[in-house]
């Protein structure tokens, strides 16, 4: 049975993955700092802000569980600012920030090869290995209060088209950035959907070739390819 990993796993997008890959049959492995889904879940105890942890968290896992042939990471930091004060974060919380949103994904992204490479071929199957970042339009736009927020996911986005497009397309691995939108192309400023999200990353996941690295996508439709957006003013 393959393995997933969840790090990040909340009620939501954690849960509705969750299930779907479990019907399937995967074992899954969930981690975050409280126990917040199915306790047939097996729970690892996981402080995104400390990237250093990273590896015991792997390491964890593949003794329990087994090694992940799919990791998805969902954790995130989304630190607010004043928009006229981009400078106020104290130091502190701009290196929390940074390691959540990107430090521990860049060093879950390496755990996640190690695996890759030790279940070789045969252990990865036909479908190989798969990492998914969940991200969201900061990758690509600015918006009013999210200057650490964005710093943090741009600098994740760069990372994973660098793995999907660089340097591993001679492995059967994938690299992915999951972006839900509304119909017209605006970012979710709340009520993301799990099942829209589990479903998108269970068939990336069974997908053996690497997809679009940016997986823009729409609840009921999937993939969609959106214009490149400079800029999002929420509405008050």
């Amino acid at each position: 049975m393959p393995t997933l990993l969840i790090i990040g796993a909340g009620s939501r997008v954690g849960q509705a993955t969750a299930e779907a890959f479990a019907n399937v049959g995967y074992k899954v492995a969930v981690a975050s700092r409280t126990a917040r889904l199915d306790p047939k879940f097996k729970h690892f105890v996981f402080d995104a802000t400390k990237p250093e942890t990273v590896p015991g968290l792997f390491k964890e896992v593949r003794k329990i569980v087994g090694i992940p042939s799919v990791v998805i990471y969902n954790a995130y930091a989304a630190h607010i600012t004043k928009p006229e004060d981009p400078f106020e974060t104290p130091i502190d919380q701009f290196h929390s920030s940074m390691n959540v949103n990107t430090t521990s994904p860049w060093v879950a992204a390496g755990e996640s090869v190690k695996g890759f490479e030790d279940l070789g071929t045969e252990g990865l199957g036909a479908e190989g290995g798969t990492f998914i970042y969940t991200g969201n339009i900061l990758n690509i736009t600015v918006s009013p209060g999210f200057s650490t927020f964005g710093m943090g996911k741009i600098a994740t986005s760069h990372l994973i088209q660098h793995l999907a497009l660089v340097s591993y397309l001679d492995k059967p691995y994938k690299f992915y950035w999951g972006d839900q939108r509304l119909s017209d192309g605006q970012p979710l400023a709340t009520g993301l959907s799990g099942p829209a999200h589990a479903e998108l990353y269970l068939e990336l996941a069974k997908d053996p070739k690497q997809r679009a690295w940016m997986q823009t996508f729409v609840k009921g439709q999937g993939y969609v390819v959106f214009p490149r957006q400079e800029s999002w003013y929420p509405s008050s």
